[in-house]
């Protein structure tokens, strides 16, 4: 897949297709869960916490995994990702979030399942097809 140039920052059509669908994922588990209020808001607020967690986790794990590079060029940080590594970490600490709000809401498990299986799914799809139309277009 290609890229474009915003300004001075280059963005990979792939980031593009994972924002829209994250945007799919997100109102379509708005649009299941609408008859169940508070728990709603609550998971949606627990998904969109863990995935920043998980990839502000990813982003700046580069300060644990290349601490040389990022002393010698400090601005390297907006640059460099956290690599496998700091994708691991980005889960693990992500799923460690999940859990424990889990705990604290007392909310049934299989409702959090629900939602997250929901969720996964409709993002999983909405990115394949958003990244096959993209290669119909280009």
């Amino acid at each position: 897949m290609g890229a474009f140039l915003i300004g001075p920052l280059l963005v990979k059509y792939e980031w593009v297709l994972v924002l829209l669908s994250g945007i799919v994922a997100y109102f379509t588990i708005a649009n299941a869960l609408r008859d169940h209020g508070e728990y709603k808001k609550i998971f949606l607020n627990v998904i969109i916490n863990s995935m920043l967690i998980g990839f502000f986790t990813y982003k700046f794990s580069s300060i644990l995994f290349q601490t040389e590079n990022i002393l010698s060029s400090p601005l390297g940080i907006l640059y460099f990702s956290g690599g496998s590594k700091g994708f691991i970490l980005g889960a693990f600490l992500a799923l460690i979030y999940i859990v424990i709000e889990i705990k604290k809401n007392k909310y049934p498990l299989k409702k959090w399942f629900y939602g997250i299986v929901y969720g996964s799914v409709t993002f999983m799809l909405s990115f394949w097809l958003f990244r096959t139309l993209l290669i119909l277009l280009f």
